[in-house]
């Protein structure tokens, strides 16, 4: 796993150094400048050096960073963005954020946004993805997630707002209508309950959506939607259709300023229609499952596409 992650970090670190360097990123810096767009940043679980990096290359550049509530208002038409604005927000509530994301997001008075599976929250704490169906599971030390009494403590910052993400992190697309409304319903409920704070954003989990959603969604309060679509937000972009660009948890601080301005899924994309031609070939395939629990090359997989 540390390997095959060194070599991912090693290729993509060059490879944003070259994007760099041929001035692709100040040209999209000069865009943002100069357009009244929302640049949308999410991240899961960044380590803190990596997170404190980014705000601080941000400020530096001139980003001014609003709140999901700022937002809303922009993306509804009553409210005009500030030059450079950019949205920080966070899906699956790690329980590493108490250290590494909300010592700094106090420090800067930075404004995010946490997006809850309220389940995870309120059960066991394991986020599926991570765990095997083993004995792992069933250990108490074990949890991924937030508790109940941490989500209560960072929900009372003024700089914390907090969003739905479904109760059990279900994919909506694959819901029936009546476990949709229960998803979208319940964790809303809950949230509102544990925080004190009207819910009013919600972030698909990631990011599929089949367009049901949007109808449940407004009809419930909520007031946006955000997708895992790399691109910027547009006085013409559906409020619960929202782009964001993803910045993974542990990557090279040059790969992650290129995901912050938008250049680097148009310059890693080709890179990644070649290797999942290559995973394809069936010797590949049975010789990388050889080498490699599936679990470790999709916790790899998923930070290089951004999901």
């Amino acid at each position: 796993m540390r390997v095959i992650m060194l070599f991912r970090n090693l290729f993509c670190e060059c490879l944003a150094l070259i994007t760099i360097a041929s001035g692709r990123v100040r040209r999209a810096q000069g865009r943002a400048l100069n357009s009244l767009n929302v640049t949308p940043i999410y991240f899961h679980n960044p380590n803190k050096r990596l997170f404190t990096k980014c705000i601080r290359w941000l400020k530096t550049h001139g980003y001014a960073f609003i709140s999901a509530e700022d937002l809303i208002e922009i993306v509804h038409g009553r409210q005009t963005p500030p030059k450079r604005a950019v949205w920080l927000s966070f899906d699956d509530g790690a329980r590493d954020l108490l250290t590494s994301v909300v010592p700094v997001v106090r420090r800067y008075r930075v404004p995010v946004t946490l997006f809850i599976p309220s389940g995870i929250i309120a059960g066991d704490g394991l986020f599926p993805w991570l765990h095997d169906n083993g004995s792992e599971q069933t250990r108490s030390d074990i949890r991924d997630a937030l508790t109940l009494l941490e989500l209560k403590q960072v929900a009372q910052y003024q700089e914390i707002s907090v969003g739905s993400h479904t109760v059990s992190h279900s994919v909506t697309p694959n819901l029936t209508d009546e476990q949709l409304l229960f998803e979208l319903e319940e964790s809303k409920r809950a949230l509102e309950l544990w925080t004190g704070r009207d819910v009013r954003c919600f972030a698909y989990p990631v990011g599929q959506v089949d367009g049901r959603e949007r109808t449940v969604l407004a009809s419930l309060g909520y007031s946006l939607g955000a997708t895992t679509e790399a691109s910027f937000i547009a006085h013409s972009t559906d409020p619960y259709l929202l782009p964001r660009f993803c910045v993974g948890d542990n990557i090279p601080f040059p790969e992650a300023i290129c995901c912050m301005t938008g250049v680097w899924r148009p310059v890693i994309n080709p890179f990644i229609r070649l290797f999942r031609c290559i995973c394809a070939i069936p010797v590949l395939t049975s010789l990388r499952g050889y080498l490699v629990r599936e679990r470790e090359f999709q916790s790899v997989w998923r930070t290089t596409i951004g999901n």
